[in-house]
C-alpha cells in the first residue's frame, strides 16, 4: 500500500570526513548506511552518529557522498532481523526485531511505523507503540537476512513454510 501520507523509508549510503587541517592533511573517511525518507534526513542522521561516535561535528566536517541504494529483488519475501539501539527514559537499550518483507527498506519502515499510521496500514506499532520511542531516537546498528531455521519470533515463524 503506498499513499502520499505514508512515509516510506529509503536506504542511503553516506560518506563524510573531518575537514583537512595542518595536523591532518588527509583525514579518515567514514561511510555509513542510513535509513531515512530523503537525502536531507540521511545526511542529518549521518552527522548525528558521527558527532556521537567519532567526535566530528557537521561544522567541522564535509559530506563527500550521499547515494540512494535501490532495492534489488522485490519479488521474494525474506525474513529480516534488525538490530537497533535507542534512548528511552531508563537509558540506552539494544533490541533485535524480526520482520518479514520483500525489501529491507520495507522492513525498516515497519519498525519505524508511527502509531497514527498503523491503523491505516493494518500493521503493528512496533517501536513507537510498544516502546514509546520517537523516530529520531532510534539508531539502526545492523541488519541481516534470516534463514527459516534462524527465526526466533513467533509472529514471523507462523508465516514460514
Amino acid at each position: 500500500m503506498t499513499s502520499k501520507n505514508i512515509p516510506h523509508i529509503k536506504q542511503f549510503l553516506v560518506a563524510g570526513r573531518a575537514l583537512p587541517s595542518r595536523d591532518e592533511a588527509c583525514p579518515k573517511i567514514f561511510q555509513m548506511t542510513v535509513f531515512a525518507p530523503n537525502y536531507v534526513v540521511a545526511k542529518q542522521r549521518f552527522w548525528r552518529v558521527m558527532r556521537m561516535q567519532n567526535k566530528i561535528k557537521r561544522t567541522n566536517g564535509q559530506t563527500l557522498k550521499v547515494e540512494y541504494i535501490p532495492d534489488k529483488d522485490t519479488l521474494t519475501v525474506k525474513n529480516y532481523s534488525i538490530l537497533a539501539r535507542f534512548i528511552c527514559r531508563t537509558g540506552v537499550m539494544n533490541v533485535t526485531k524480526e520482520f518479514r518483507d520483500t525489501t529491507l527498506a520495507g522492513a525498516v519502515s515497519k519498525m519505524y511505523l508511527v502509531p497514527y499510521l498503523s491503523c491505516a496500514l493494518g500493521g503493528e506499532q512496533e517501536m513507537s507503540g510498544r516502546h514509546h520511542i520517537k523516530y529520531n531516537n532510534i539508531d539502526i546498528v545492523g541488519t541481516t537476512v534470516l534463514k527459516p531455521n534462524q527465526i526466533r519470533s513467533e509472529a514471523v515463524k507462523q508465516f514460514v513454510v
